[in-house]
């Protein structure tokens, strides 16, 4: 007995003396990097652009809510239900904290200068200018679409132990966004290129430049109702430093040959394909082409031999030949009706190695036009209108860009003006960053995006899309004090998808 005593005697007494925290490698994934590489982190944030173009494979709200497609199948989401939600998890969470990693690793005295990090670029300045830019881009992206989130207290968890941020206005977002794209624009150093994992520019610091003043512009323009005299001074600002003005320099996301599900390629993609959840053209970017007489209706739509489920009858190159599905119908037999007549959405759109847009420089050229005609700086709002539409005409490989500018010159007056100016960004924009052209809707009104009758039946007293997104379910319990305070706060109270966020203040026609 008494041996025994003393055998747990001093097992007790080796025990205590050890440290618990130190188990050597035991809790160290031998499958997971030891190491974070800057270059592969920025490959990963660069992905998330590709959720602005198009969501998801079934759900195209992003698409669809700026009249650029319809369901072809069914009537599922038209009625625009309950399943209507944004959730910022996967941003926070991923895209946005590795870009902050990214920053981190980079300013760090102990990091910053690691193989880890100066394999994606010698210069610390840019990996962190580029950090920002992307990060900024994307966050514009969620504020638009819901209005208040987390920023200033965001990521503090580990740091400052406040798990539950609150939500900031989108006004002070914008502010801390145009400051931190400014210090990036500040931070560039053209001599030092990034590697091959920027997949977005392909290492370009120039073109990198040239995307954050271009942002700074939309940005700019986007707040010129609610806030003229701050848009005019950020406006200028970036416009001197130089945007996106020619193809060359568009920003755009392309596939390779690694994407089994691209946008619009693989399970669920356009034309109708074998679901019932495919989609197809919106009757609305339809007609408006045929009422343009806009060749532009022949690289984005097909009747011919490669449109799916059988060759649509007519001529290929009659505007009358092309018919939409209208969004938002009754009952699915009516869906199905116009399905079977309509035209295809063109298969370069859901090829593997799809290309999309995500800022053109039609839309930059055109957002310059418009602040020419505001008044936020001088210039030859005719040209630079006439630019845009050749940008586009050759971004799209659509032929006849002289005579359609002939046929549809700038109106000599400021509000007729204003409406081609709108009008032709929105025929530009199809399949391209749809929150963006969802955002100029709700800035402009252009074009007229009205709800069905059958729409109007379930949402009475709206005539009109949403105008924001509701948070998630997500992104409320688990920060639910903070959510209801930003709710009561901003939106007195009601979290509704008829809100409006704080630029949209333009009254709807």
């Amino acid at each position: 007995m008494k041996k025994s005593i003393i055998a747990v005697l001093a097992l007790a007494a080796a025990l205590t003396s050890c440290d618990f925290k130190d188990f050597g490698d035991i809790n160290v994934s031998p499958n997971a990097p030891g190491t974070p590489y800057t270059d592969l982190l920025f490959t990963n944030a660069c992905y998330t652009t590709r959720g602005f173009i198009c969501n998801t494979s079934y759900d195209r709200w992003i698409q669809a809510w700026p009249g650029y497609i319809a369901e072809a199948g069914n009537n599922q989401f038209g009625s625009l239900g309950t399943t209507y939600e944004f959730d910022t998890r996967g941003y926070y969470y991923g895209s946005m904290k590795i870009l902050n990693l990214i920053i981190e690793l980079n300013t760090d005295e102990e990091t910053k200068s690691g193989v880890n990090v100066m394999t994606f670029c010698t210069s610390n300045e840019n990996q962190i200018a580029v950090a920002l830019t992307l990060r900024a881009y994307i966050m514009q992206h969620l504020t638009d679409v819901l209005g208040p989130l987390p920023w200033s207290e965001a990521w503090k968890g580990e740091s400052d132990d406040n798990w539950f941020p609150a939500f900031d206005s989108q006004q002070d977002i914008y502010t801390a966004l145009f400051n931190d794209l400014e210090k990036a624009y500040g931070m560039f150093n053209e001599s030092a290129k990034l590697s091959s994992a920027d997949v977005l520019y392909g290492g370009n610091i120039a073109k990198w430049k040239k995307l954050n003043a271009t942002i700074r512009m939309n940005m700019a323009l986007r707040i010129s109702d609610v806030d003229p005299a701050t848009a005019k001074t950020r406006f200028a600002k970036a416009y001197a430093d130089g945007g996106i003005t020619t193809n060359a320099d568009h920003f755009v996301y392309k596939h390779d040959t690694n994407a089994t599900t691209a946008t619009f390629y693989g399970v669920g993609n356009l034309n109708y394909g074998s679901r019932d959840l495919a989609w197809g053209p919106n009757k609305l970017i339809v007609d408006a082409l045929k009422e343009y007489q806009d060749p532009r209706m022949f690289t984005y739509f097909t009747i011919g031999e490669d449109a799916y489920f059988g060759t649509r009858p007519g001529d290929p190159a009659d505007f009358d030949a092309y018919i939409g599905i209208q969004h938002g119908m009754p009952n699915n037999d009516e869906v199905t009706t116009q399905r079977d007549v309509a035209c295809s959405v063109s298969q370069k759109y859901c090829q593997q190695t799809a290309t999309y847009g995500l800022f053109t420089a039609n839309r930059s050229l055109l957002n310059i036009a418009e602040a020419i005609e505001l008044g936020l700086i001088s210039g030859d709002a005719a040209s630079v209108y006439e630019q845009a539409i050749a940008a586009s005409f050759d971004y799209e490989g659509a032929e006849g860009a002289d005579e359609y500018i002939a046929a549809h010159p700038l109106p000599a007056d400021k509000e007729g003006a204003l409406h081609e100016i709108r009008m032709q960004r929105w025929l530009a924009g199809f399949m391209c960053d749809g929150l963006e052209a969802w955002a100029d809707w709700r800035r402009t009104n252009v074009p007229a995006l009205e709800l069905t009758d059958f729409q109007k039946l379930n949402y009475v007293g709206h005539t009109t899309l949403p105008s924001r997104m509701i948070y998630s379910d997500t992104d409320k319990e688990r920060n639910q004090e903070q959510y209801d305070a930003a709710i009561a706060k901003y939106y007195g109270g009601n979290d509704d998808r008829w809100g409006r966020v704080w630029w949209d203040v333009a009254p709807n026609e």
